[in-house]
Order: C-alpha cells, then sequence, then structure tokens
C-alpha cells in the first residue's frame, strides 16, 4: 500500500536558520535582471527555445512549402523554425526604427 507523503519518513535534514540567511546571502548578490548582462554577445551562439505558436492552415501550408523548395534548391531557411525566426528577426529589427 502506498502512503500519503505527509505518512512518509522525510529523508531530508531540516534547514537549519543560519543556512537559510547564508543562502539568502548568496543569491541576493546575483546580478538578475542587470540590464549590461542580458544584451547577448554577438560571438556567443544564443540558446534556441522551443515555444507553440498558432497559425491560420493556409499559412502554415504556405510556410511548409516554402521551406520544402528552399530545402530542394538547397537555399537557406530550410525549414518552418528557419522561417518564421527569420521573419521574427524582420519584424523585430523593423520596430526598432
Amino acid at each position: 500500500m502506498v502512503k500519503k507523503p505527509s505518512q512518509q519518513a522525510s529523508s531530508r535534514s531540516a534547514v537549519t536558520p543560519e543556512q537559510a540567511d547564508e543562502l539568502a546571502q548568496r543569491l541576493a548578490d546575483k546580478p538578475y535582471g542587470d540590464p549590461v548582462k542580458s544584451i547577448p554577445d554577438k560571438e556567443v551562439p544564443e540558446k534556441q527555445c522551443r515555444t507553440t505558436i498558432s497559425l491560420y492552415e493556409s499559412m502554415l501550408l504556405k510556410v511548409e512549402d516554402l521551406a520544402l523548395k528552399n530545402k530542394r534548391n538547397g537555399i537557406e531557411p530550410k525549414n518552418v523554425s528557419a522561417i518564421v525566426r527569420e521573419a521574427l528577426e524582420l519584424y523585430l529589427n523593423n520596430m526598432k526604427s
């Protein structure tokens, strides 16, 4: 029979107030949200993250066709993600102007 979490024996040791204070002090010195650190270096490739977007079916079909055409012709961008990234980069660069 499986016990509820409240009935299970805990293998973790209790955290002392001194340990909690020490951790809080270490984390307080970290530069979260520092504007200088948030600008990515041009030399280091930026990490890609997954996301989900919703597109009209007709738009998705056009983008998939374009990706297939580019792949067959050996030109970039060769997949839907790369096309969307390129389009967003163009959009965001135009917003700066």
